[in-house]
């Protein structure tokens, strides 16, 4: 009996493919694979530092100023993107040379000798006006002789979040 059921089955089996493939109906699997492009450009930031002539100090001359400008553009075109800076003052100075960093009037905290981020747009052209005032303090010098140093000011900038 199990024979003949088993026998049933496969015939079962075989008309319903016979009838499946006949009639023009069939399983099959299919994938589609579409190409997009898409056009994009980077965006270009402009961050532009300009300064004055270089500065000296001495034990008789103790102060010295050196003024600079952040900008936000070119002399071709405005920043594309809207920028966070930040500015430090590196030197290999000790102790008897200070810092101070004014935007215009107002004194900026210098922490590790640099500055918090600072924003600057891109929806028009923007000018950051800095001074940094170098104070020699012969007094907390350890040093007998004169020091010669070069005090460089790097302006670190990236794309502000949105």
């Amino acid at each position: 009996m199990n024979l003949k059921k088993h026998k049933l089955k496969i015939i079962a089996v075989f008309i319903i493919l016979t009838l499946a493939f006949g009639t023009g109906y069939c399983i099959a699997k299919y994938k589609i694979e579409q190409d997009i492009l898409v056009g994009s450009k980077v965006a270009v930031p402009v961050l532009e530092v300009e300064g004055t002539e270089t500065t000296k100090i001495s034990a008789i001359n103790n102060t010295g100023y050196y003024d600079f400008t952040v900008k936000n553009y070119n002399q071709e075109k405005i920043t594309d993107v809207a920028l966070n800076y930040e500015i430090e003052v590196i030197s290999k100075a000790d102790e008897s040379i200070s810092f101070k960093l004014y935007n215009e009037e107002k004194q900026i905290d210098l922490k590790d000798n640099k500055t918090e981020k600072i924003y600057i747009n891109n929806k028009e052209k923007e000018e950051h006006t800095y001074r940094l005032e170098v104070v020699y303090d012969k007094n907390k010098s350890t040093s007998k002789q004169d020091i010669l140093e070069d005090v460089q000011i790097k302006v670190y900038s990236e794309q502000a979040k949105i």
